[in-house]
């Protein structure tokens, strides 16, 4: 694959760190593997956010992710805008821009949201683009109907799945339930497929942010089946959200992203 191909990907590779992951990347009522003393009290959602983060590939600074949660009358909205800056801007014409809406009304007895669908768009008429539509009402099961790559699919499942852009939403309140937790597992739907992640901790570590060291939680994301792998570093101070993600490729560094600002909103 030629460079302008490799560097118009980065920004939608990202979140899989997440993840998506890169980014950044999950879900909530999952399959619990190894979880010390898992919760089931209500889920525990960040305040309402923006951070950026600025993006790396291969060691070169390529531009910015903006991530926003807004969770208000029952529904939550998580936009990730990622913005070309120097070089990069030359391949990249677009902002690729992941949208996640959950429903989750404040006088429900859901304990934890449910979504509802996941927009990507990199331009108009774009290839890559997604649209997934969630519905959970059918017999326990959950139908997914998506478009990728201008081919429509339906999906089947009994587990909760989610889209990848949730992964640090998911994470943080797994955290936020059970800072002692190790490791735990979730599905994702993304490209017309339904892949099991699984995050495990690595060990603590402190991380500079705004001029003071952070103590933070370092987690390895893997995908089922999958090429790539990344760590992020979660701090307790930041409702156990990234502060710094790296993804990895046949266990070459690949993406890089690093939190410089965090603001409620």
């Amino acid at each position: 694959m030629d460079q302008q191909p490799a560097r118009q990907l980065t920004f939608y590779r990202i979140k899989a760190c997440f993840l998506l992951l890169l980014a950044l990347t999950l879900n909530v009522p999952v399959l619990f593997t190894n979880v010390q003393a898992a919760s089931d009290s209500r889920f525990k959602l960040p305040a309402n956010h923006q951070i950026t983060y600025s993006i790396e590939k291969y060691g070169s600074y390529v531009g910015n992710l903006k991530n926003k949660l807004l969770y208000e009358k029952g529904v939550i909205s998580y936009t990730s805008v990622a913005t070309a800056k120097g070089f990069a801007a030359l391949f990249l014409k677009a902002n690729p821009t992941e949208t996640s809406i959950l429903d989750w009304p404040e006088t429900s007895d859901l304990t934890q949201p449910e979504q509802q669908s996941y927009l990507y768009t990199q331009e108009k008429k774009h290839k890559k683009n997604q649209q997934i539509l969630f519905d959970h009402s059918v017999n326990g099961k959950t139908l997914i109907n998506g478009s990728y790559k201008f081919k429509p699919y339906n999906l089947q499942t009994e587990h909760l799945v989610w889209s990848r852009q949730i992964i640090p939403l998911l994470m943080s309140n797994d955290l936020q339930q059970n800072p002692a937790i190790t490791s735990n597992s979730f599905y994702i739907t993304d490209k017309g497929h339904i892949r099991k992640y699984t995050y495990t901790l690595e060990n603590a570590e402190d991380i500079a942010f705004e001029n003071q060291k952070v103590p933070v939680l370092k987690f390895k994301i893997s995908k089922q089946d999958g090429r790539r792998m990344s760590y992020v570093w979660l701090s307790k101070n930041h409702y156990y959200l990234p502060l710094k993600i790296e993804q990895y490729k046949d266990n070459d560094l690949n993406v890089r992203m690093l939190m410089t600002h965090f603001n409620l909103i």
